[in-house]
């Protein structure tokens, strides 16, 4: 099985969270990051971006999932678009899992959301 961190639109009950679902992923557990990442808000989806050493970010909640390891190709296919990326993600207790990043220059202009604590505290807080 491949473990992938997700932390915006592949969320469970999110719009794209079919595409981890038809491919018969299942869910693990809820994580945090480790506290050296900001997430910027990208319109419909969210950018996590790790931080330079010394430079502070926060630690963001993520779902982690389980694919069969035969699915992983179609999903990088089809469920991972530019600016975001599968990279290494650091999580709070110290282990590390493949996740979405997204891109620096993608964030150049982006709103910093870091503040929530994850992409559906965003969503629930712009909603209000």
């Amino acid at each position: 099985m491949f473990q992938l961190a997700v932390a915006g639109a592949h969320l469970t009950g999110l719009p794209l969270n079919y595409q981890l679902t038809e491919l018969g992923a299942k869910l693990v557990k809820t994580v945090r990051t480790a506290p050296v990442y900001k997430m910027y808000s990208l319109g419909p989806k969210p950018a996590l971006i790790r931080q330079p050493e010394g430079t502070p970010g926060g630690s963001l909640e993520l779902e982690l999932w389980e694919m069969p390891i035969e699915k992983v190709g179609f999903f990088l296919r089809d469920g991972v678009k530019e600016p975001l990326g599968i990279g290494d993600v650091l999580l709070e207790e110290g282990s590390v899992v493949k996740g979405f990043i997204g891109e620096a220059y993608a964030v150049a202009a982006a709103p910093d959301i870091t503040h929530h604590g994850g992409w559906r505290a965003y969503l629930a807080a712009s909603q209000k």
